[in-house]
């Protein structure tokens, strides 16, 4: 398999702090793609851990082709995904986050969707058919209340915003993110804004979920960065930040 030039898929896991799970989620998703017939690449963007887990994934994809991990300051989870879709060369380029609460092989039908003409497909928990597994009751309300609050001020349409497995054309991607100026877990909601005004086409896949123990979502003060940042994007498009 060739995984050098311009590969068919660009795999972005942002990472701050994942040095207990990066190298078996990597080795889960590597060994999905080895079996995949197209060629592909992953992009690890570590956002200024202090755990040791960029040097962990560079000295996992020593001597293996594909993998490489993107070294920036912290800035926030929406700065390293923005850091990976811009670098990535991939026809198509998903973003999934380092706890595979979505297993990797629903990639699978995220391309799927997106070889039927899609310009992006996003995983949701909340869309018809979807599982959600192991969730506390007040993460599930504070999600339904924040979606609540999207729906008013920037996007509506989508039952689910914030899942962090989502795919992109390449175009898409490029466009989108080059325009992105929201740097925390509030980005999902710029992209799908700026996606839904600029008339790209976006499918949401109903996902299987699984809550993870040990998860990165501060449930107070990243809800109420999240709607900072949702409230921003307005202002932004009324100031012709977008154009």
């Amino acid at each position: 398999m060739d995984t050098t030039g311009n590969p068919h898929l660009s795999v972005i896991i942002p990472a701050f702090n994942e040095s207990s799970r990066i190298v078996p989620t990597l080795e889960e998703v590597v060994a999905y793609l080895n079996a995949q017939e197209y060629g592909w690449e992953v992009l690890v963007v570590d956002d200024g851990s202090e755990d040791g887990t960029a040097d962990l994934v560079s000295g996992w994809s020593a001597g293996r082709e594909g993998v490489r991990v993107i070294r920036r300051d912290h800035f926030g989870k929406g700065w390293a995904v923005r850091a990976g879709m811009l670098e990535a060369k991939g026809a198509y380029r998903f973003m999934c986050d380092a706890d595979l609460a979505t297993p990797i092989g629903w990639l699978d039908l995220f391309l799927e969707r997106m070889e039927a003409g899609n310009d992006i497909v996003i995983g949701s928990r909340d869309a018809e058919g979807s599982r959600r597994f192991d969730e506390p009751i007040h993460r599930r309300v504070m999600g339904r209340v924040f979606n609540r609050v999207v729906r008013l001020i920037a996007v509506s349409g989508f039952q689910d915003t914030q899942c962090g497995f989502k795919c992109f054309r390449g175009e898409a991607a490029s466009e989108l993110f080059g325009l992105q100026r929201a740097r925390g877990m509030g980005f999902d909601v710029e992209i799908l804004y700026l996606a839904v005004k600029r008339g790209f086409r976006v499918s949401e896949l109903p996902v299987d979920w699984r809550h993870q123990a040990i998860s990165k979502v501060r449930l107070g003060a990243d809800t109420l960065d999240m709607v900072k940042d949702t409230v921003l994007v307005r202002a932004r498009d009324v100031l012709g930040m977008y154009r």
